[in-house]
This record gives C-alpha cells, structure tokens and sequence, in this order.
C-alpha cells in the first residue's frame, strides 16, 4: 500500500478524531430525513403589548442524512424560535452571546471576528438607533450580552420579517450557516378581511448552507468552530431538506415565505397549485389578489402567498414540487436550481367544497405614514441620489465605494421627506435598506407580474431589468441608515454602506459624501420622532460648508454624465 495514501488515511482519522471529540460537548439537533413532515419552529408571542425574549448565539451540531457540521445558530436549533409581536408592541431581546474565544484579528471588508455579534431585525421600521437596530454600534464578544428595545408604531405595517446576526464581517458565518429567526408582526383583529383571517397559514423559513463558502469564511477568518464531514451544500426549510407540507385540496392556504439563505436567488416555481400573491417584504400590495406564475425571492426577501393545489384526478393526494428554477436571463445573478420542498394535497374528513370559492378583492383600508403612497407627478422628491450596485472598477462597490466605517457617509437625507433613490445593477445584486422601505414608481422591464409600480420593498432584485427608480419617506426617525447588496458574502466584503437622515428641507440633501477629508465635528442624533435637531452654530456652520461642497461635486458630475471615479470629498457631521 503506498505510504501517500497511508499518510492521506491517518490525517482523515485524526480529523474525524478531533471533530467527534469536540462535537460530543455541543448540543445536537438531529436533522429530520428527507421527506419528512414540515417541522415548525416553536412560537414567542406577545400579551399584553409585550414580549421579553432571551435569543442565545450557540454552537450547535447538526446530524442528519448527509449532514454532520458544526456551526451557529439561535437557541440551539435551525431555524431559531418565531418571534410574534403586535403593532404598538414593545419588544425586548436579551442577545446572549454563547460562542468562545477566538475573537480573531481585527480586518476591514473580509471576514473576521467570527464569534462575535449583533442583531438585525430585518425589516422592521424602528429606531436605528441603540438600543434599537443599531448594527454598526452593537458589537458583542463571547460571553456578552445585550437588551435590544424595539418600540413598534402602533400603526406599524403587519407582515413578514425576520432577524439574523449583522456583524460585519461574521455575516456569513452565523446569518449564513444557519442563525435566523421568523419576526411577524400580526394582523390586528379586524385588519384583514373575513376571507384572509380564516386561512390557516404556515411560515416556511428558507435556508441554504453552502459549504465551500462557509469552510472558506472560516478559513480566512480564523474560525475554530465551523467543521463539516460533508461537502455537499445543504438546503433546509423549517430545518429539513425537502419536507412535506400537507394540505386540503382546493382550500386556499396562506403561505409566509421567509429567504434566509446566503446568495443565491430562488424562482420558485409551485408546480400545479394556483398561486396569488398577497404581500411582499412584510408589506401588503394594493391589487389583491394578483395572479403570479413564479416566485422571486432574493436573500434577505419575503413574499407572503396564497394558494390551492389540487388532488390527482382519481382522488388520491397530489405531491406538488416546490422547485426553484434557473435564471431566465443568461449573465444576471445566480439562481438555485433544484427542489426546496413538496406540497401534497388531499381529500381530508372535513366537509368538502362543492365548487372553488374565488377569492375576494382586499387591500388595507389605511397604511402607516412611512407606507403612503409616493407615485405620480404631484409628489416631489426632495432629496435625489443614485445609487449604483457593483458599477465601476469593483463588482463589490456600492455608490463607487467599498465600505470605509459606519460614520462615513454615501448620501445625506432630510427627514420628513420624500427620497428618491436611483438604483443599478439590480441584475446581479439584491438591495436591502435598513428602517425605511422603498417604493417601485415604475413596473420593470421583463413582464414579471411579481413586479409593480406601487409595490413596496426593503430587499429587490430584478434580472430582468438592472435599473429602478425607488422612493421612501425619511419619517419617524432621525439617524443611520444601512444599505448593502444582501449576498452576504458581498456585504462582508465591502458591498455595504452607511447614509444619514438628519436636518430638514432641501438644504439638507447630499449624495455622494463619501471621501478622505477629516469628518467634521459630530452632532449627537436625536431618536424621538419628528423631534427638532438642536445644533450648535459653529456646526451649523460647518454643515452649510460641507453642503455646498457636496452641491459643487454634483454639478461637476452631472456635467460629466455619469458616476465619477474621482472623489469628490466630504464628510457632513454624523
């Protein structure tokens, strides 16, 4: 026998040695076999305007068909509990931090820090601001803790969303190998009509474990935790590979989908059941019920869906494969293409339907301030900025930049206004923006009906058009806003940005800060809604110069048409 492959031998069993001593101390989850009833994940609900959560980041092991890796994840099963809170709620997280040491080397746009964290409560419009969702300020190391504070709007949108680990840097280690949590915010007795709050719905949390990647995020990062025996990438819903949801045929079902994967876009395709969408990003559309053909989930997106499946034409269960298909635009981003799980459909005891009920026309009968409609040539923008994804000479640019801190700045917003981004580049990344979502003022190319002027989104991706015209409102609060393409290998590696909203009126718009000039004196944010910025007069001063700085680089670089390489330098106060 050749020594090489003697040698080769005793390295594998050492390996397979040291992974099962170390895994024998970590709890494990047992990772139900393909096929399997859909699980769910157990329910944290509020009562009484209120719910105290402890959400702890630990090692767990994963043990399965085809699986046995080590990784992260919340309160040690994937997915982590569903959080279910109302609008008006006051929501407490307890973060606690269980990894162990390494920290890791301290690094700028690649991966570090692997044991270290924060939360993100994707989504969600509240404070930006700690303790709130604060993901640039809050950084925990093993064995800390942290009480986040979320104060619902009682008129908060209802919907979809979730929360997941947002440190830059250790995104993909714990976000994408397997930390996430369903977050709804439930319907208000009354908000729905009759037909919708009768549904029976399931929350479906969608993720994907690819390997190579995670084995390099740790490679680079220093990680000592990740370890997998497996190569094979993992697709899991609900935490099982291909489950099964069983349903009732021809009765309309309301499905929460939840994309908590890494990078990949899923089109997801639902076989011979009539699908209907409802919402999208936690946010309902106004044209219920919209026929739709395919379902385009980016990372980080939601759809809410209603739909029926009918039984085979004998009468006996009907399986229907939830496949996600290849991208219909050759160059644009990647879609997985495979099967995510299966709907089976069938006659039950319960009283059949003699004929298919239609479903009834629905749109809510009022919306938050931060959803009203800003379509049409009656609102004026107030504030304009572009905002290019991977254009230039770095694929990972936002605006033209990698990320260079949480207080260097892309675009300054005014508050209380209405903005409007112009994006690109939407081809090949997926857009996510922090506390304030954005509105489609036109329906893009491609004759998606998934896709709609009007429609609302915090997290988008179009293949079939590159380009969007968003608009939002910059009301409730003041503060940091995050942007980052949702890739979460590309947010780590640069692909993310901070903005600011602070001031007020057109005086206070500037797009294109981002520079190597010395930051200016800082003002301290207030974080009360609709509250009156107090400055003092020597910043004040300062703001006026570094706006019309950045008022002298616009003109410049609409002169030049187009998005400069150059730098055109400023930095206003955070």
């Amino acid at each position: 026998m050749p020594l090489a492959f003697l040698l080769f031998t005793a390295k594998l069993l050492l390996t397979l040695r040291a992974f099962t001593s170390e895994a024998s101390t970590i709890p494990e989850v047992q990772v139900p076999s393909r096929g399997s009833a859909l699980p769910s994940a157990p329910v944290l609900r509020s009562e009484g305007g209120k719910l105290e959560v402890t959400l702890k980041l630990q090692p767990v092991r994963l043990v399965g068909q085809g699986i046995d890796l080590i990784t992260r994840a919340y309160d040690g099963m994937i997915p982590g509990p569903t959080i279910d809170v109302l609008p008006g709620d006051r929501l407490l997280i307890d973060l606690r931090n269980e990894l162990e040491i390494p920290i890791g080397s301290d690094a700028t746009n690649r991966y570090h820090h692997p044991n270290s964290t924060n939360l993100h409560v994707h989504g969600l419009h509240v404070s930006p601001l700690a303790p709130a969702d604060d993901v640039f300020g809050i950084s925990l190391r093993p064995g800390d803790s942290n009480e986040y504070e979320y104060l619902l709007l009682p008129d908060h949108s209802p919907g979809t969303y979730w929360a997941h680990p947002h440190h830059h840097g250790s995104v993909v280690m714990q976000a994408g190998a397997g930390a996430a949590s369903a977050l709804l915010v439930r319907d208000p007795p009354g908000f729905l009509s009759p037909q919708l709050d009768a549904m029976e719905e399931r929350v479906l949390v969608l993720q994907n474990l690819p390997l190579a990647l995670l084995q390099k995020a740790a490679a680079t990062s220093g990680d000592e935790l990740f370890r997998s025996v497996f190569t094979d990438d993992i697709w899991l819903v609900n935490g099982a590979p291909e489950p099964v949801l069983s349903v009732q045929s021809m009765v309309w079902y309301r499905l929460r989908l939840i994309m908590a994967g890494v990078a990949s876009w899923l089109n997801l395709d639902f076989g011979g059941c009539e699908v209907v969408l409802l919402a999208k990003d936690g946010i309902y559309i106004n044209d219920f019920p919209r026929s739709i053909n395919r379902v385009s989930l980016p990372p980080g997106g939601r759809a809410d869906i209603v739909l029926r499946c009918h039984e085979s034409e004998d009468g006996t269960p009907a399986d229907h494969t939830v496949t996600s298909m290849p991208s219909p635009v050759n160059g644009s981003a990647k879609a997985f293409v495979g099967s995510l799980f299966a709907i089976r459909s069938a006659k039950t005891q319960a009283p059949q339907i003699d004929s298919p009920v239609p479903l009834l026309p629905w749109r809510p009968s009022r919306r938050p301030t931060y959803l009203q409609d800003l379509q049409g040539d009656l609102t004026n923008p107030d504030c304009s900025c572009k905002t290019p994804l991977g254009v230039g000479g770095n694929t990972r640019w936002i605006d033209g930049h990698l990320f260079q801190g949480a207080k260097r700045y892309l675009h300054q917003w005014p508050r209380d206004a209405v903005a409007e981004r112009s994006l690109s580049g939407l081809d090949k990344h997926s857009f996510h923006q922090h506390t304030w979502p954005y509105q489609l003022q036109e329906t893009p190319a491609g004759s998606d009906p998934y896709f709609k002027a009007g429609d609302w989104h915090d997290t988008y991706q179009n293949v079939f058009a590159s380009q969007a015209r968003v608009r939002f409102s910059t009301v409730d609060y003041s503060g940091p806003e995050v942007v980052h393409c949702h890739a979460l290998a590309h947010s780590d590696s640069g692909m993310i940005g901070a903005e600011i909203v602070v001031g007020r009126g057109q005086s206070a718009c500037a797009c294109d800060l981002l520079g190597e000039a010395t930051p200016v004196v800082e003002v301290l944010l207030s974080d009360q809604p609709s509250s009156t910025l107090s400055v003092a007069a020597f910043t004040s001063c300062l703001l006026m110069l570094g706006l019309a700085a950045a008022t002298f680089c616009q003109v410049a670089r609409a002169a030049r048409n187009g998005v400069s390489s150059e730098a055109c330098y400023t930095v206003l106060p955070a």
